[in-house]
């Protein structure tokens, strides 16, 4: 268990982070170091570790003399963060233990039960951090830490993308049947329904930045990604 101040630093981490994610904090928007030390009670020790934290996850960027702000992407800089990010989640998907086993359709299923209550109360903060759960849980499996590792940073560095379509309820209900047909794939052992699947799923939030900016692109399907040749 860590200390009181890495709890501290750990919660208002997480605060933040969900603020960026459902909208609340706007991409170029600043973060004051006063501000944030009455909101949480928080030292200014604290306050600017936090800030280092939530920097070092590609949340906000820092500069000298100007102060924290939440990250903003250029179009580009998506386009290309997405790319890799399909490259990555297809060739994860393919490398998963299947079927799955028993503790972890277990663990998604309890995760997914939580997410499906959360969403009906409209609790997005909470629907975040299951949804984050989720997955998480999935690619825990993935034989190659190194790849789960990198999908887990650009999960992560991604969050101010993911608020395009956090409140829209009609992408958030199909997500939520995504989740129950990755648990029954993954059960199934059908791992072409998983790759694809494991792809379409993160792309709703970047056709949401995509319309928000005026921008049409077309998106690789899985199966139009190269597969690795694994021994």
């Amino acid at each position: 268990m860590g200390s009181k101040t890495d709890v501290q630093i750990n919660k208002v981490v997480e605060a933040i982070k969900a603020d960026i994610i459902i909208g609340r904090l706007r991409p170029r928007e600043h973060l004051v170091e006063d501000d944030i030390m009455a909101k949480f009670d928080a030292s200014r020790h604290i306050v600017r570790t936090v800030l280092a934290n939530l920097e070092q996850m590609g949340l906000i960027t820092r500069r000298p003399n100007k102060g924290a702000v939440v990250r903003d992407f250029s179009v580009q800089q998506v386009e290309e963060i997405y790319d890799v990010r399909v490259i990555l989640q297809a060739e994860a998907a393919r490398r998963l233990p299947m079927p799955a086993d028993p503790e972890t359709i277990a663990d998604l299923n309890a995760i997914h039960a939580q997410y499906c209550t959360a969403l009906d109360a409209g609790r997005l903060i909470d629907v975040n951090i299951l949804n984050d759960a989720f997955h998480r849980r999935i690619w825990q499996t993935c034989p190659n830490k190194y790849l789960a590792d990198t999908i887990e940073r650009l999960w992560v560095e991604t969050t101010g993308i993911r608020w395009y379509g956090v409140g829209d309820m009609a992408l958030l209900s199909h997500s939520r049947s995504d989740h129950q047909r990755m648990i029954e794939q993954l059960q199934a052992g059908d791992r072409n329904g998983f790759v694809a699947l494991a792809v379409d799923h993160i792309l709703p939030p970047l056709e949401a930045f995509r319309r928000a900016h005026g921008v049409t692109a077309p998106t690789p399907a899985a199966n139009d990604i190269p597969q690795s040749k694994v021994p």
